[in-house]
């Protein structure tokens, strides 16, 4: 049996960065993937003769600066604008407002719908501009211990340092924070804001993902994480992200396996992390497992039943994580414009009523006949993606149910696919008859992929209670009752999306 310093479960984006801090600290890592190709759910793949997306999700803003820097990615060939990317936020009356990080260019497409909303909106961004100081730092590092029976000096020297970054924010900015952030997005954004399908649009970050709708309490935050951390944007997408974590791992002296699916974590007698046996029943030996899995991929799946505690056992199986997206990929053969303009990334959403009447279904296993869209155009970007002329359209569906009623049938997914295409033509008239392929991936079907517990994209809802103690407290700080078991995945703080920053911060304790 082959001995390893460290086994990391799982090749994407989190997997391969964890593997790659271990292997520059001279670590012997051996990184596991059960798919023929590494990436994940940032992996890009065909998806019909000739025309490719960029990964599952879209949006590389929140990938971690610091551990662009400290992997020395740039170097390795990642390219990289340190701003986010544009987006255009759609109406369905032709309306059209692009959001850019220049503040001049931003605020004149809103001035043509609203005075009041172009100078309202210099202050939101002020504002988040302001509490970024706080949210990064709480997000940027391990989250702070607080089992108030075992505080050390240290740790409440941790939380006193936060305590007063917040009181830095000065009372004004301090009091508004606490405000806001209990708040339902329709509240916090009604109150600066008038037009609908900026608010909408505004909004999508903090819904993506979710099992809320824009009145869910508590939904302000997750908006305030995304536009807070939101800073650079990896050219050639998630995939191109992918592609250099790879390179870097193998440099450091990773070794890596694909098509090597891991069936069981080994435990030894004292019930202890010892190796992992594939489902070939190949196995290997390592004191150290990184799992990138989700937690209850980790512990309910590849732990055996016996092995488990009850009570990680119990809290494990209450973690949330009902999914909520669907993707629809679409080859088309012409140039594709929205809202008579050629934009790479936009929302749909148009108001907070449609919104909240797209999530109602959710509730009870229907399929919204009027989701919102995250569109992603890459063809704009790379057009070697399709044929000549010819475009990718990759839309992530929100507010589509995991546990549909009659189950994901294929007449389901053509309801999925029939419901995205109508929605679709109201900002891109005709594009139907330029439809020349497609790909429809249901919650379920991202499961089964990716797997994905329930098809929740970021392994576990992104809500209060499953934020800063994620997934439960005896897992926060990536170690986990199994001793010498560690997760660091999405399903770990600070939570999902394409950061790395999971992996990063799990490697580091690992290190420690």
């Amino acid at each position: 049996m082959s001995k390893y310093d460290a086994i990391i479960i799982g090749g994407g984006h989190n997997g391969l960065t964890a593997a790659a801090v271990l292997g520059k600290k001279g670590k012997k890592v051996l990184l596991l993937e059960k798919r023929p190709i590494l990436g994940g759910i940032a992996a890009g793949e065909e998806f019909h003769s000739g025309y490719r997306t960029t990964g599952l999700l879209h949006d590389t803003s929140n990938v971690r600066p610091y551990i662009i820097k400290e992997l020395e990615l740039e170097k390795h060939g990642l390219e990289t604008e340190h701003h986010r990317p544009p987006v255009a936020l759609l109406g369905k009356d032709g309306g059209i407002i692009k959001l850019s990080t220049e503040m001049a260019t931003t605020t004149a497409s809103i001035q043509q719908y609203s005075s009041s909303d172009a100078e309202r909106y210099q202050s939101y961004e002020a504002f988040t501009q302001k509490v970024s100081k706080v949210i990064n730092d709480l997000m940027d590092n391990p989250p702070p211990d607080i089992d108030i029976e075992n505080l050390t000096m240290a740790n409440l020297v941790v939380l006193a340092k936060k305590g007063m970054k917040l009181k830095g924010l000065g009372n004004a900015t301090m009091m508004e924070l606490l405000k806001v952030a209990p708040m339902c997005l329709a509240d916090f954004l009604n109150e600066k804001f008038e037009t609908d399908f900026l608010k909408a649009g505004l909004a999508a970050p903090g819904l993506y993902g979710s099992y809320a709708g824009p009145w869910s309490a508590y939904s302000t935050i997750n908006l305030l994480l995304w536009e807070c951390a939101a800073k650079y944007h990896v050219k050639g997408g998630p995939e191109a992200l992918v592609q250099v974590l790879s390179k870097v791992a193998k440099t450091n002296g990773v070794e890596i396996r694909k098509d090597a699916a891991v069936e069981k974590i080994i435990l030894d007698k004292k019930g202890r992390a010892c190796g992992v046996r594939l489902v070939a029943g190949e196995e290997f030996e390592s004191d150290i497992i990184g799992s990138s899995c989700t937690p209850k991929q980790t512990f309910l799946n590849l732990i055996e039943p016996f092995d488990l505690d009850y009570e990680l056992n119990y809290w494990i199986e209450k973690t949330r994580g009902r999914g909520t997206t669907g993707k629809v990929n679409l080859a088309v053969n012409k140039a594709v414009a929205l809202n008579g303009e050629t934009v790479q990334y936009a929302r749909t959403g148009n108001s907070f009523d449609e919104m909240e009447k797209a999530f109602d279904p959710v509730k009870y296993g229907e399929v919204t006949d009027a989701p919102f869209l995250d569109i992603n155009i890459p063809t704009i970007a790379n057009p070697a993606l399709a044929p000549t002329g010819h475009s990718v359209v990759s839309i992530l569906v929100h507010q589509i149910p995991y546990d549909v009623k009659e189950g994901w049938t294929e007449e389901a997914k053509q309801i999925l696919y029939d419901n995205v295409v109508k929605e679709l033509e109201i900002y891109s008239p005709g594009i139907t008859q330029s439809i020349v392929g497609s790909e429809i991936l249901s919650p379920a079907d991202l499961e089964n992929r990716y797997s994905l517990t329930d098809g929740h994209i970021y392994h576990g809802e992104h809500f209060v209670d499953q934020l800063l103690t994620r997934p439960i407290p005896s897992c926060t700080h990536y170690r986990t009752p199994i001793e010498g078991l560690y997760l660091c995945g999405s399903g770990s703080h600070p939570g999902g999306g394409i950061t790395c920053a999971p992996g990063w911060m799990a490697a580091k304790e690992i290190l420690d």
